[in-house]
């Protein structure tokens, strides 16, 4: 019976370990960025947003999904679709230390 072969030896160590680096983990990827809301959904990432942003999405790799109205992205590529979409959103805002995705200090979050 022949053995697998182990082929990583082949890869460079800097692959190694972007290979594991590149999936965004579950519990890194917020539920919300400004408009943009995500849902992780096994290799993929679902994003719900306003056309504004569609460009972002189709730059990331996005794949639109009409019947559900979201984007699927891979999850490879959701970090710098994160950068990107904190980037766009509401520069002016984070630029003066507001964080619009965290809720004001000292106001309860409404969870109904």
């Amino acid at each position: 019976m022949a053995q697998a072969r182990d082929l990583s030896r082949f890869q460079s160590p800097s692959a190694r370990k972007r290979a594991g680096r590149n999936l965004a983990a579950p519990a890194d990827l917020p539920s919300h960025i400004g408009p943009a809301e995500f849902n992780i959904l096994g290799a993929m990432a679902a994003v719900r947003c306003p056309q504004d942003l569609d460009p972002l999405m189709r730059k990331a790799g996005g794949m639109w999904e009409p019947g559900s109205r979201r984007w699927l992205i891979e999850r490879r590529r959701i970090n710098p679709l994160v950068r990107n979409l904190r980037r766009a959103t509401d520069p002016l805002f984070r630029q003066g230390g507001m964080d619009l995705d965290q809720p004001a200090a000292g106001v309860q979050e409404d969870n109904r």
